[in-house]
């Protein structure tokens, strides 16, 4: 339960978050820090400890070896003159020897040697006693080589705890280090999860989609940011429906004159009010041609707005030489005009599609090869049917697409550096439509060609069950 609490913690601001997970993180180093702090000044003073009583123990050996020599000497010759001054300075000299062993006696545990010095000692206070020639001198060489491989135990001693340290402090270092990283990938988990959350939302919004699911968590700021982001998506799609709106009135109010437009040259064509001359038949057929492009552009407008309202696709069976040939009668008076021969298909295809979907797709591309192609070119349109898709091309002669322009072509109102050329010029989302009904057939539109003064656009069309 205390796990749950803390999981679900939240802090006030990102400031707030950033600031404890600083500390949080910092904590475990510092304890580190002062661990290895507080083990590094303790080794220290055991070192200098050890090595200031080693200094001591090696001055008192030297002196106690000297004052050995000195008591054997006055030993000697108090035996030998028995003057009460040397019996005097003898007696000092083993008082100041005694003195010394009882401070090297705390440093050696060899009570044995030490009790025998002790009793060479008092024999050598008493008058009647012979000295045994370098006795003393013998036993304090023995003494301090003892206090030596003491003094060498002890460096051991130390090494040992040194290294102890060091594997406690590595093992220390290697828990705290783990925490530290926990809880640095715990606090980053805190702060880049509702951040991945608000971007992924960004990117929906950008792309048209209005997300919904669990609410961001984590700070203030954050949380602030996703409530804007509730109310940006609410006003693009009031936005949204408004410009749909806006499209298929606009696109009604300009089809009812358009039509009369068309009806009434139509008439004229047709020489229903009387015979035209030559000029007035060229002015007609502008008439004509401007007002059929003027529908294209319209209908290119109701179908981004139908594709932007993701229609539901139909599958059936087509017969995809007469949907071409369907796709193709809009622009045959502006092929005639230019004097651009049409290859088709020579056999029947077959295939399962959405029949509306594609012949948006054809529509767009017969249109854009019939506005940019050459006169007295060639529009080329083939259907290679392969195990699970069918390639469908459509390419034209014309110059070819520039470098600059190619990376923006199924970009919505682009327009490239080649101009339409008349009096109505293209609304850029031709290319765009077609792309965005290939992928609504789960299929892929892309330039195949754009060389040696032809341009080809491949459809790369899936087959859709029924």
């Amino acid at each position: 339960m205390n796990q749950s609490r803390f999981a679900n913690w939240r802090p006030n601001s990102l400031k707030q978050l950033v600031l404890v997970a600083f500390i949080l993180v910092v904590m475990p180093l510092g304890i580190l820090l002062f661990q290895a702090s507080n083990a590094l000044v303790e080794q220290s003073a055991m070192g200098r400890d050890l090595a200031r009583q080693s200094l001591e123990i090696s001055r008192r050996g030297q002196s106690m070896q000297q004052l050995a020599e000195d008591i054997t000497r006055a030993s000697r010759q108090y035996k030998i003159l028995a003057r009460e001054e040397i019996k005097l300075r003898l007696i000092d000299q083993i008082n100041n020897y005694r003195q010394l062993l009882t401070i090297q006696s705390f440093a050696l545990d060899a009570s044995d040697h030490i009790h025998l010095i002790y009793e060479h000692l008092d024999k050598l206070a008493d008058s009647n006693f012979d000295p045994e020639g370098l006795l003393l001198i013998s036993l304090t060489r023995d003494l301090n080589v003892r206090l030596d491989q003491a003094l060498d135990v002890r460096l051991k001693d130390l090494n040992t705890v040194a290294h102890n340290t060091q594997n406690a402090l590595v093992v220390q270092a290697s828990i705290l280090i783990g925490m530290s990283a926990l809880m640095m990938v715990f606090f980053s988990r805190r702060i880049s999860r509702p951040v991945l959350r608000l971007g992924s939302r960004i990117r929906a919004l950008g792309q048209g989609e209005r997300t919904f699911g669990t609410r961001v968590g984590g700070p203030r700021e954050l949380v602030e940011l996703d409530e804007q982001l509730d109310w940006l998506g609410q006003e693009l799609q009031q936005l949204e429906g408004e410009k749909q709106r806006f499209l298929r009135h606009m696109s009604h109010e300009l089809k009812t004159p358009l039509t009369t437009l068309r009806e009434g040259s139509d008439l004229l064509a047709e020489e229903v009010a009387g015979p035209l001359n030559d000029s007035q038949q060229e002015i007609v057929g502008l008439l004509q041609s401007n007002a059929h492009e003027l529908q294209s552009l319209i209908e290119q407008l109701l179908d981004y707005n139908r594709l932007g309202q993701q229609e539901p696709i139909q599958p059936q069976k087509l017969d995809l030489r007469m949907l071409v040939n369907e796709a193709l009668t809009p622009h045959k008076l502006q092929l005639e005009q230019k004097k651009i021969q049409v290859r088709l298909p020579e056999k029947k295809v077959y295939w399962h599609t959405d029949r509306a979907m594609l012949l948006r797709i054809l529509t767009n591309l017969i249109s854009n090869a019939a506005h940019y192609g050459t006169a007295n070119g060639v529009l080329s349109i083939q259907l290679e049917p392969l195990k699970n898709q069918l390639l469908v091309d459509v390419e034209n002669s014309g110059p070819v697409i520039p470098d600059d322009d190619v990376p923006h072509l199924f970009e919505p109102f682009y327009q490239g550096s080649h101009k339409r050329v008349g009096a109505i010029k293209g609304s850029g989302i031709g290319l765009s439509i077609a792309q965005d009904a290939a992928q609504a057939l789960k299929s892929e539109l892309s330039l195949h060609s754009n060389q040696e003064n032809k341009v080809c656009f491949r459809l790369a069309l899936s087959e859709l069950s029924t």
